[in-house]
């Protein structure tokens, strides 16, 4: 089989955009997101949920609200100030109830969508897979061992300390 170099196809990078109108405002949506800014998609998603949760279990709702927001963020021309993004779930049920969310979705197309929230998803199950499985539980006693550790040394080198070593004395000798 004969080799072809890739400078022959000539293909260039596209971006296509459809537009959707909401309220009288055209608003762009892409219709591909690059493979990098998939990653960061994803990662904010996962970001973000694990800032809030005690890393046990994930909040189905908190993934939805989370990647619809970020899904916006990254496909459209919107733009949102930081107080508006403070109250994610605010943001969120002002855009769901007034149909922003399902006008933007139906503008990109499906299986793009689709691929998106899959990786969404399948990130977030390997994460929880990996944090419960054997290996994710002896790498947390190794951290919470390790922080242990930390404390333990710091504790030493109190008592260490001359005018600390004399109260504790001073304590334990009240104490009998």
């Amino acid at each position: 089989m004969a080799k072809v170099a890739f400078g022959k196809l000539k293909i260039t990078k596209k971006e296509e955009l459809k537009t959707v109108v909401i309220n009288d405002v055209e608003i762009e949506v892409k219709q591909y997101l690059s493979a990098s800014d998939k990653l960061k998609l994803i990662e904010n998603v996962m970001n973000m949920v694990l800032a809030t949760e005690e890393n046990t279990f994930f909040n189905p709702i908190k993934v939805e609200v989370i990647g619809a927001l970020e899904i916006i963020y990254a496909y459209t021309n919107l733009t949102f100030t930081e107080k508006q993004k403070e109250d994610i779930p605010k943001l969120y049920d002002l855009l769901e109830t007034n149909k922003v969310i399902d006008q933007i979705v139906s503008a990109i197309p499906e299986t793009e969508y689709n691929s998106i929230i899959n990786s969404i998803n399948e990130t977030i199950n390997a994460y929880y897979s990996f944090k419960n499985s054997a290996f994710g539980i002896m790498e947390a006693i190794t951290q919470d061992y390790s922080d242990l550790d930390f404390d333990i040394t710091a504790l030493q080198q109190k008592i260490a300390d001359p005018e600390n070593l004399a109260l504790l004395k001073s304590v334990m000798k009240d104490l009998g």
